[in-house]
């Protein structure tokens, strides 16, 4: 091969490739944003869409698929003809950078009607489609994907584990101190199996012997940055009961704005009174018995001793969209910040307030001293239901 052809390999090999040493700065020359400034930008975006209560786009265009063409000899800076393209399809006030290195270019589309969403998504995709056939081979073209997300997400709680809108949330910080807080989780777990082995032995006999049933109680949780898993309880209702009541009294929570702090009026988080709920499951739940079991869940690593009430999947659905900041970055724990100030004594937004502020604020430190307030607000039962 001529050493011109070999200067002029293909924009697309190298569009793969990451580079180690990207600077770090806006490069004004290829119109793009490197990553960590465009993830900062998406943050900003988000949080205006959240005050604003707009919809905010965001377009991925993903080359990672496409392989070597000789079709685009622009080898001297890969990521400049890709960026042409979208810089001249685009606004000018919409946002341009990368999101995976030089794999996936992204593109925030601001100040979008909520009624010309899907338009303009159609729009877009048309346009770039179009000049993209103007100079690559359709076969090229056609490994190149080009996708969508909107925020607020139009899916409910399907879209919860989608991390691409909370880059902030989902940095836990430090490797050493997300080994030291799992370290702690598995010794404080197995402690917890020895030091409560009496109730494994004495509760699912009572269990048995005061209603028919299995002991265990598994429900599909939402856990860290939306991934859904199995929670473990002591069974504590009847079998064959209705959730109906509780989905509506969960929306009807997050959504009445009318109730709880803003009336001056004390709210609860469970219902009182719960007719699915045993005698022998009121005493479990009061001293939060039934969640024993979960130091399972911290062995596993799907829960961990401290951190936000992991919630069920219909309860994200209804979530605004500063309430989904609530599962991204730690798992959901046994106890946490909440439970020890109030449980359900609580209002709902406060309650997310209070997992949010553990989330920003975290330290082992934080941690101990949580573990250490828990035994006492489960002997005072305060808010326990």
């Amino acid at each position: 091969m001529s050493p011109n052809a070999l200067k002029k390999q293909s924009w697309f090999r190298q569009l793969l490739s990451k580079s180690a040493s990207a600077p770090v700065l806006f490069q004004p020359e290829n119109g793009l944003y490197p990553e960590p400034y465009f993830r900062k930008k998406l943050v900003q975006e988000r949080k205006r869409a959240e005050r604003s209560n707009k919809p905010l786009i965001v377009m991925l265009v993903d080359a990672t698929k496409v392989q070597d063409s000789e079709a685009v000899e622009d080898a001297e800076n890969p990521a400049h003809f890709l960026a042409q393209v979208l810089n001249a399809t685009v606004r000018d006030t919409d946002i341009c950078g990368q999101m995976d290195g030089d794999r996936v270019t992204g593109v925030i589309l601001t100040e979008v009607e909520p009624e010309m969403v899907e338009k303009a998504k159609e729009a877009v995709t048309r346009k770039i489609r179009e000049r993209l056939v103007a100079l690559l081979p359709p076969e090229v073209v056609e490994r190149i994907v080009i996708s969508f997300r909107t925020f607020p997400e139009s899916e409910g709680g399907k879209g919860v584990n989608d991390v691409t809108w909370y880059p902030d949330a989902a940095e836990t910080g430090s490797r050493g101190w997300d080994i030291a807080k799992r370290s702690m989780d598995v010794l404080g777990s197995i402690v917890g199996l020895i030091l409560f082995s009496p109730f494994f032995i004495t509760v699912p006999i009572l269990i048995k012997l005061t209603s028919k049933g299995p002991v265990f109680f598994r429900q599909e949780r939402v856990g860290r940055n939306g991934k859904p898993f199995q929670l473990l309880k002591f069974r504590s209702m009847y079998l064959n009961n209705d959730d109906l009541m509780h989905r509506k009294f969960v929306e009807s929570l997050i959504r009445d704005k009318s109730s709880g702090a803003s009336s001056g009026a004390v709210t609860v988080y469970k219902i009182q009174g719960d007719p699915r709920v045993t005698p022998l499951g009121r005493f479990l739940r009061k001293y939060s018995i039934d969640e024993f079991p979960q130091f399972f869940n911290v062995l596993k690593g799907e829960m961990s001793l401290v951190g936000p009430r992991p919630p069920i999947l219909y309860e994200v659905e209804n979530y605004f969209p500063w309430q989904r900041r609530r599962v991204m970055g730690r798992k959901p724990g046994i106890t946490g910040l909440w439970q020890v100030t109030g449980r359900s004594t609580t209002s709902f937004d406060e309650m997310v307030r209070l997992d949010l502020r553990y989330i920003k604020g975290w330290s082992v430190l934080v941690d101990v001293k949580i573990l250490l307030k828990t035994p006492v607000a489960v002997i005072r039962c305060k808010g326990a239901y």
